[in-house]
């Protein structure tokens, strides 16, 4: 296989889907382009509703195995700073995640096996492409397994892989679990609406939210210190929305937020200890503060141990020394709804290190980037391992 013919194309798809960006669930334009590109090499594809897609060879299905890779669609509502010649031209709108990456990577990889087959037809096993919708928004996956993603046989192995921009050209595989578990929570703040002149009268809700997010910090810093086998953990905020008017009391807060951690038992335990301490501030402030979990909790998952054997050698083979095999300590607080996958098949969760040196912007961050030379190279350890199962 000659990666470096690629190259070029690698990178110009990862400009065409870094330049126009799809919300969540919206991916219609990827998902078409994506189609569109895979039928002229001869994939049959499943549209999955409303926008994802399940692609595979005919001519590879009469092998054994069946291995099913995963590639996500969607973007972030974040407004791009970032000044690239191929910004998003989608107001409010930006690939912050690496999937544009992650989409490039797998339709080239998609066209090398369908020139490798049509000239040799001899392509190991049978492999299957998932492109999923919404994953930042935790719904992808769900969808994907009620249409069948992983039957039909059933699959032998499952693989995904990310792009992260914390540690340079290399990558890392973790040996066991790979991820945490993690849930969206909103906290609802309700007190009693006064014209401030009556102060009295009222019960200002905004008052208790602040304290509320004062209980939070408070609990990240002490939760640690009295559970010292806690592992990594952190309970956050990210939007609080409240009040009407400057003179008017506000009477509902509502906080939305998150809460993360490596471990099961210590994700529940925080649960616990944040709805003891909003009940506290219920009775220091006389309002009424309920805690809501919209959706089910994104569960942590485990790579395989043979997969990860796999994975290894191939690391060690495309990138030598910069190769990298993580343990707990090296876990993100971050979560996937691909735990769904795990829970039906083997798994192997690949990161592939693109960061930029002198470049320190986190994921989801406006001016987040990726080094684009890792893109060849991804490929070719991806194609490594699947043709090694």
């Amino acid at each position: 296989m000659n990666i470096e013919k690629y190259t070029e194309e690698l990178i110009t798809l990862r400009h065409y889907f870094h330049q126009y960006p799809e919300l969540a669930l919206q991916e219609v334009e990827t998902s078409a382009y994506i189609r569109k590109y895979l039928e002229k090499l001869g994939y049959e594809i499943v549209p999955i509703e409303p926008t994802g897609l399940i692609a595979e060879l005919p001519s590879l299905r009469n092998r054994e195995k069946l291995v099913v890779l995963r590639a996500e669609m969607d973007a972030l509502p974040i407004q791009e700073q970032t000044n690239l010649p191929y910004a998003s031209v989608n107001q409010g709108c930006m690939h912050a995640c690496g999937h544009d990456m992650i989409l490039a990577a797998a339709l080239i990889l998609a066209k090398i096996v369908a020139e490798e087959q049509r000239m040799q037809e001899n392509f190991p096993v049978r492999l299957r492409f998932l492109f999923e919708p919404a994953e930042e928004i935790g719904e992808g996956a769900k969808r994907m397994l009620q249409a069948g993603a992983l039957e039909n046989p059933k699959a032998d192995a499952f693989l995904m892989f990310h792009y992260a921009a914390d540690m340079t050209f290399g990558m890392a595989v973790h040996q066991g679990q790979a991820s945490s578990m993690i849930n969206s929570m909103q906290i609802h703040v309700h007190g009693k609406s006064s014209h401030w002149c009556e102060a009295d009268k009222g019960i200002d809700a905004i008052y208790a939210a602040a304290q509320v997010i004062s209980a939070i910090h408070d609990l990240n810093e002490s939760f640690g210190k009295q559970h010292p086998d806690a592992g990594k953990y952190i309970v956050g905020t990210g939007t609080i929305h409240g009040g009407e008017y400057t003179n008017i009391i506000a009477d509902h807060v509502v906080l939305n937020g998150n809460i993360r951690a490596v471990h099961e038992e210590t994700y529940m335990a925080l649960e616990h200890e944040l709805e003891r301490n909003l009940q506290e501030i219920e009775k220091q402030t006389g309002t009424q503060i309920r805690m809501e979990f919209p959706k089910d909790p994104v569960y942590a998952f485990a790579n395989d141990e043979e997969l990860t054997e796999t994975a290894k050698a191939v690391g060690a083979e495309v990138f030598g020394d910069k190769f990298v095999l993580e343990g707990e300590d090296e876990l993100f607080l971050s979560g996937d709804n691909a735990y769904r996958y795990f829970r039906e098949t083997r798994g192997l969760f690949t990161v592939f290190l693109a960061g930029i040196p002198g470049e320190n912007h986190p994921l989801h961050h406006p001016k987040f980037q990726l080094d684009e030379r890792i893109l060849p190279y991804s490929v070719e350890a991806l194609y490594k391992i699947i043709t090694t199962l």
